[in-house]
């Protein structure tokens, strides 16, 4: 079937259109990777968003969150938020069992079993005293991060514009090489603007817009010194928006840049976790249990099977089946 080509190539073999080439190729950056890195079977991401469509849920994605915790509620489950863990709880201080969690707090809470949601290799370096994480995670190849301006604007979207609307920059191959290997910003940079209140106006004020745009950057093993660059790349992102015929007049914004997916836990400052090159792929990635820890289940994009907003949500419910397999195994 040629999934194992290269997806730029196999890209090529259907489309003599550069523009074509880009537009069915630049998922790739979904699995951290250049076109001319990833594997052609990534091609089924532009096939699934070609053929399936592109869903968006009425209040935006926090709707899917608060779904989610209505279903925790309604199923008898207490949520509590703000509460920092400390350390995962072992039965022989750091080994055995886990027996439950200690928050920042001093206050422990006693589970048979814990779920992670932490990016893994973070998880292993700060809740599990200094527990080595497995190699993939320690060692593996990590994605590039990016910046996201999410702005709340008076005006509407101009003619055309759709929910998505991605605008490419002139350079491609060097653009890529840029992020990946460098270390540095896109030449010219390549940004995807999302218009969340063009599909559900409740989401904005009559009269105003809300943006969501994000430009691909390396991760903090690049070479780009945040603490004295974001203004300089928000103010430019912002004038690349406003010079595209967006609303630009702020009402109220934030930009996330790879130091603030730092401190949100993410390793290396990104959001896309480890890349999904083949050996990192699938049932290659770090597993969502490891034996030297029973009880303890991990969930999110590092561990199986990947990066992804449903790929994500598949890890929870193999999370929720690691749960369950563990406590038949405990007799509870």
């Amino acid at each position: 079937m040629g999934g194992f080509r290269r997806m730029a190539k196999a890209v090529a073999g259907y489309f003599d259109d550069e523009r074509l080439q880009r537009i069915f190729s630049f998922q790739s950056m979904y699995a951290g990777l250049a076109p001319y890195e990833a594997l052609a079977l990534y091609c089924v991401i532009t096939y699934m968003d070609s053929v399936e469509g592109v869903y968006f849920p009425t209040g935006g994605m926090h709707a899917m969150c608060r779904g989610l915790a209505a279903a925790i509620e309604a199923a008898g489950g207490e949520l509590r938020y703000g509460a920092a863990v400390e350390t995962i709880l072992r039965r022989h201080g750091t080994t055995g069992d886990v027996t439950g969690v200690r928050l920042e707090s001093g206050e422990t809470i006693r589970a048979g079993a814990v779920v992670a949601n932490p990016d893994l290799p973070v998880a292993y370096r700060t809740l599990l005293g200094g527990l080595d994480a497995p190699r993939t995670a320690r060692r593996g190849h990590y994605s590039p991060s990016c910046v996201v301006w999410h702005a709340g604007v008076k005006g509407l979207p101009p003619a055309g514009a759709a929910h998505h609307n991605i605008h490419f920059g002139a350079a491609w191959d060097d653009a890529f090489r840029a992020i990946l290997h460098d270390g540095v910003r896109m030449p010219d940079p390549s940004i995807l603007v999302t218009l969340h209140s063009m599909d559900d106006p409740s989401l904005a004020p009559e009269g105003c817009s809300t943006l969501y745009v994000l430009e691909p950057t390396p991760n903090l093993d690049g070479r780009i010194d945040w603490t004295a660059e974001r203004d300089r790349v928000r103010d430019s992102l912002a004038a690349r928006v406003a010079a595209l015929g967006y609303p630009s007049e702020v009402e109220v914004e934030a930009f996330v840049d790879p130091l603030d997916w730092e401190r949100q836990g993410m390793e290396r400052g990104t959001p896309f976790a480890l890349s999904h090159r083949f050996l990192q792929t699938g049932p290659f990635r770090p597993n969502n249990v490891d034996k030297r820890v029973p009880g303890l289940v991990f969930v999110g994009s590092s561990t199986v099977p990947g990066v992804g907003v449903p790929t994500v949500l598949v890890s929870g419910r193999l999370a929720a089946e690691r749960v369950e397999e563990h406590g038949h195994r405990a007799g509870r």
